[in-house]
């Protein structure tokens, strides 16, 4: 029961940009993310997101979105919900002590790097 202290459920709005991003699509992203229990698509550019605060907070979330190409609602309502989302979860996470110097983020995907001998991986670029 102390866990679901740690689960938060939020709503997150994006816009349409350049490249028609879905919340599907951001979602999908989302869900290889440790930290991240369920990503679901409300609609083309809402999506319920719950995740631990153990691991991460809505205002990384957010960063993690905007670097991957989305762009979020920047509505004055939602700064607002920003606001009081990073005000909150801050104290909670200073009460669990996490250390967000050492915090990084896990994901179930790995890169895809070549695994050649280095002599032949660089010959390959020459």
């Amino acid at each position: 029961m102390t866990e679901q202290i740690h689960i938060r459920k939020r709503m997150v709005c994006l816009v349409p940009g350049d490249q028609q991003s879905t919340a599907q699509e951001a979602c999908i992203a989302l869900r290889g993310i440790q930290g991240v229990h369920d990503a679901q698509a409300i609609s083309a550019h809402r999506l319920s997101l719950t995740y631990s605060l153990e691991y991460l907070s809505f205002e990384l979330i957010e960063e993690l979105l905007r670097e991957l190409g989305y762009f979020l609602d920047d509505s004055m309502f939602s700064k607002v919900r920003r606001t009081m989302f990073q005000y909150l979860e801050d104290n909670v996470r200073e009460k669990l002590h996490v250390d967000e110097e050492k915090q990084a983020l896990v994901c179930d995907i790995d890169a895809e790097l070549p695994h050649d001998e280095p002599e032949k991986y660089w010959n390959n670029y020459r």
